[in-house]
């Protein structure tokens, strides 16, 4: 009777703080709205980023304490029981939309897992759980972020189950996931909040030169979300190492941010860019898209700007499988859905998520293409990681040499 009621516990908490995300995220997003119809109004805030960056980095400096660590905190909570700061959600919350508002490249996703992910380990903690039961609760909270955010409850069950641990999956909180995902999602669609979905127009036919184009796109998109992972920790450390004065180096990073907008005319590549999946899967996309969403992103995120990482790699997956499919003479809509699950599965090592996302938001009749798609890019992307904090329990490097 213990054991029943300890789950039963467990599934009550999770779903009463599924409720509550997703009403967080509902709020979030409309924020997040508003910040883009900001800056439509005033197309020059991106000049702010630099102010925007210091005030960021001086917050988190001296209030943040673990919170800087961002989803790495919450992948611990859920790993290794770390405790995660109460304030992590709403300084997140905050200071994503500053970056938004000012113009910075950056997504939602990581975000929302992170209020997800502190909401659930607080709570957890403040009941009292314990080792699996607290797991549980938080990969929850992971699950009812990434599902109501995007309007995917069925990929944030998996998510949730996967992220942490790469070639596992947390079948112990199979139910939990799978319930609270759904929920937060549903409050989040009944307050009103509506998902742009695309579909794709055919899939071509099955031949030698299909499968020639198909397995180099697989390969790159691959390999795009590696240069995404390493950009971004690549340019953070190259910050630290240059600038031993943190505010400097904030501002500085920032401040490239706002040039690169003002010399490229980079406008369009603020925040979400979502647009860059419409014209994507009109098969409009140009093939300077991808790298300018991935030039701003990184070096966004780089410079220490809180925001998601996902909604770019949708945008750069898109984009890039529209255009080299287009360009390839086939069905740009079929390669912008390999594109779309890809880049994703390669920069976050969550190949079943990513399958399950295809299917859910593209529908089950490419799910073959998207099976071997996802497998080859993750495979190709090796061991690099947005976070750093994941645990791997096999190699995914193709060659792995070993000192004797």
């Amino acid at each position: 009777m213990k054991n029943k009621f300890v789950d039963f516990k467990v599934l009550a908490t999770s779903l009463c703080c599924s409720v509550a995300m997703g009403l967080i995220s509902f709020a979030f997003l409309k924020c997040l709205e508003y910040a883009a119809d900001f800056r439509s109004f005033f197309p020059l805030c991106y000049m702010f980023l630099p102010v925007a960056g210091i005030v960021t980095a001086f917050v988190y400096k001296r209030v943040g304490g673990k919170s800087s660590m961002g989803n790495n905190i919450i992948i611990e909570s859920a790993n290794d029981g770390e405790k995660v700061p109460k304030r992590l959600a709403s300084l997140t919350f905050i200071f994503t939309c500053i970056t938004h508002l000012f113009g910075g490249s950056v997504g939602r996703e990581g975000t929302a897992v992170q209020i997800g992910g502190s909401l659930t380990s607080n709570v957890a903690d403040y009941l009292g759980f314990k080792n699996n039961d607290r797991s549980t609760i938080v990969l929850s909270g992971i699950s009812s972020a990434f599902g109501s955010v995007f309007g995917t409850p069925f990929a944030g069950a998996f998510f949730g189950m996967e992220v942490c641990c790469v070639g596992r999956l947390s079948a112990g909180a199979v139910i939990p996931c799978f319930a609270c995902s759904y929920l937060a999602n549903f409050v989040t669609q009944l307050l009103g909040f509506k998902h742009e979905r695309y579909a794709i127009s055919s899939i071509p036919d099955f031949d030698a030169r299909f499968l020639f184009v198909f397995l180099i796109a697989a390969v790159c998109l691959g390999l795009i979300g590696k240069l995404f992972a390493l950009g971004i920790k690549y340019v953070k450390l190259a910050y630290s190492k240059i600038f031993k004065n943190y505010l400097l180096a904030a501002a500085v990073g920032a401040a490239i941010v706002s040039l690169l907008i003002f010399a490229l005319g980079l406008n369009d590549f603020e925040g979400l860019s979502t647009w860059m999946q419409d014209t994507a899967f009109k098969g409009d996309a140009k093939w300077y898209d991808m790298p300018a969403k991935y030039l701003l992103t990184v070096l966004t995120l780089g410079a220490g700007f809180q925001g998601g990482e996902v909604t770019p790699m949708f945008d750069m997956g898109a984009s890039f499988g529209s255009w080299f499919g287009g360009s390839c003479g086939f069905d740009p809509t079929f390669f912008a859905a390999i594109g779309f699950v890809c880049v994703f599965a390669a920069a976050i090592n969550t190949p079943i998520t990513a399958i399950v996302l295809g299917i859910e938001v593209f529908g089950a009749s490419a799910a073959p293409y998207f099976v071997l798609a996802v497998l080859i890019s993750f495979i190709v992307s090796g061991n690099t990681t947005i976070y750093p904090s994941q645990k791997f329990l096999t190699d995914k490097k193709l060659f792995s040499f070993k000192k004797k």
